[in-house]
């Protein structure tokens, strides 16, 4: 067989190291996995607190409502029955 001139062997060469520069992008380390998840843990504890927050505040608008709009008008309703309900 022939000997590849000195081109081919260039460009043999530098699509090695082409195909190890892609490889080695795609490499994780286990450092990197941890940092990741550890990342990702922060996001999700941050997450449950807004969601606890958003829940509270849920929960004292409902309790609101049922003091100040609801329950009177239930009381006003029974008390108008009570009375006779005259008009």
């Amino acid at each position: 067989m022939e000997d590849p001139t000195p081109w081919e062997a260039i460009r043999s060469i530098q699509a090695g190291v082409q195909r190890m520069e892609a490889a080695q992008a795609l490499y994780v380390t286990q450092d990197q996995r941890a940092s990741d998840k550890e990342n990702q843990d922060l996001k999700l504890t941050a997450l449950a607190k807004d969601q606890a927050e958003d829940r509270a505040r849920l929960d004292s608008l409902t309790r609101n409502a049922w003091t100040a709009l609801i329950a009177p008008l239930i009381v006003g309703v029974v008390l108008y029955f009570l009375l006779g309900g005259k008009t």
